[in-house]
């Protein structure tokens, strides 16, 4: 298993240029595959092994852009890559299909009210006009001051009127403190002894958002389906998420252009156990091809953190065609 710092700039990874931060996700992906093909040079013996991409909420972007940069090249390079499937958790991959989804589901669970509904669902409908409009910064903003919050100097729509300081997981009104745990791990010596970062400076990605601005409500819904039909694809959701809640990632994918779509549109939900004698379900699941759609239980936007055994068994599932 290899965990890289991406895009650029994230975390110990680094650049000296401002020209060295990715702009599209054409730029993520081009310097992802110049790192992977790299890794592949140094450690060939690697290189024969099944290959997953994976990753989590804006990595819905990033994902699917690496997956599509892997499946163009590796025809004809030089170092070829063993991929086979990628998994997707919570992921922001189709904004103009997710955002109008919002404010119903915030009603639906108790959150906003009948008047702050309304004026949620106003306020998308306009950002999805700025997305077909092509005014993608335009359309962040509106995202960014309803809910996201990163760019804006005062709290989001949805922390003033519900309250909430956290929208990973409905059930809580503020991180775990467990959430900032991993920054003074990464700042003892022992640590960055073992992960061979010296002195180089842990970087927050702030700096990686501001070059991404005019990318977060751009779709990778294209480069989705041509994955979709070639490889093994997992989109797995947790039950609690508020920031990609379920309702968003089944309405993009009632929309991915690919050749399943409409077996996708009527299979039957699957009730999913991590062992068949269990009283309690670990989630639900709908096959197609070899693509896998799941829903779990008890999960909000952080996974592992939340459900670590249902997150293990779902992807040990996926990689070995369980």
């Amino acid at each position: 298993m290899i965990y890289i710092d991406n895009p650029v700039g994230t975390g110990f990874s680094f650049t000296a240029m401002d020209s060295g931060y990715a702009n599209t996700e054409d730029d993520v992906a081009r310097d992802l595959y110049s790192c992977l093909t790299q890794f592949f040079t140094v450690f060939p013996d690697y290189q024969k092994n099944d290959f997953y991409i994976t990753g989590e909420s804006y990595a819905g972007k990033y994902v699917p852009a690496i997956s599509y940069k892997i499946h163009m090249e590796n025809p004809s390079a030089k170092v070829k890559i063993s991929y086979k499937g990628m998994a997707i958790g919570d992921g922001l991959c189709d904004p103009v299909t997710m955002m109008p989804k919002y404010a119903d589901f915030m009603f639906n669970i108790g959150v906003l009210d009948e008047n702050e509904r309304d004026y949620f669902q106003k306020q998308t409908d306009l950002a999805v006009a700025k997305i077909k409009a092509g005014d993608y910064l335009a359309a962040f903003k509106y995202f960014d001051t309803l809910l996201n919050g990163d760019e804006t100097p005062y709290p989001p729509y949805f922390q003033n009127v519900t309250g909430l300081n956290f929208y990973y997981n409905f059930l809580l009104a503020q991180a775990p403190p467990e959430f900032n745990y991993y920054g003074k791990f990464l700042a003892r010596p022992e640590a960055r002894r073992a992960i061979h970062v010296g002195n180089l400076k842990y970087n927050d990605g702030d700096k990686v958002e501001k070059h991404l601005l005019n990318d977060m409500m751009q779709s990778v819904k294209g480069k989705i389906a041509t994955i979709l039909d070639n490889y093994k694809v997992l989109v797995y959701n947790g039950q609690l998420d508020i920031i990609i809640a379920v309702p968003l990632t089944e309405a993009w994918l009632q929309t991915v252009p690919w050749s399943g779509l409409e077996q996708y549109k009527n299979a039957t939900k699957l009730i999913w156990k991590l062992n068949p004698k269990d009283t309690d379900v670990a989630g639900y699941v709908r096959q197609v091809k070899n693509f896998y759609q799941v829903i779990v239980r008890g999960a909000g936007h952080i996974l592992p953190y939340d459900q670590p055994a249902r997150g293990m068994d779902m992807i040990q599932r996926f990689i070995e065609n369980r």
